[in-house]
């Protein structure tokens, strides 16, 4: 299996919406950190919560998923 038949097998996943469904359903059940409910807030780097930096970390991840479904799963006027 060559290069270009498993880019076009990652482009046909990226064009499926079972796939964008559970990413963005993965993407919120993993918003809600229930396992951290009720501990003890600790701060870190600059006297920040540990929190802060999961929901910065998970924004990210949120933005790449927006980005790469805006570019794969969208189609554009032009084609």
């Amino acid at each position: 299996m060559g290069f270009c038949s498993s880019f076009n097998l990652v482009i046909k996943i990226f064009q499926s919406s079972w796939f964008w469904f559970f990413c963005f359903t993965l993407i919120f059940f993993l918003s809600l950190d229930f396992w951290s409910w009720g501990q003890q807030v600790s701060l870190t780097w600059f006297y920040l919560p540990t929190w802060l930096f999961y929901l910065l970390g998970l924004q990210l991840v949120l933005i790449v998923a927006l980005l790469v479904f805006s570019l794969t799963f969208w189609e554009t006027l032009s084609k």
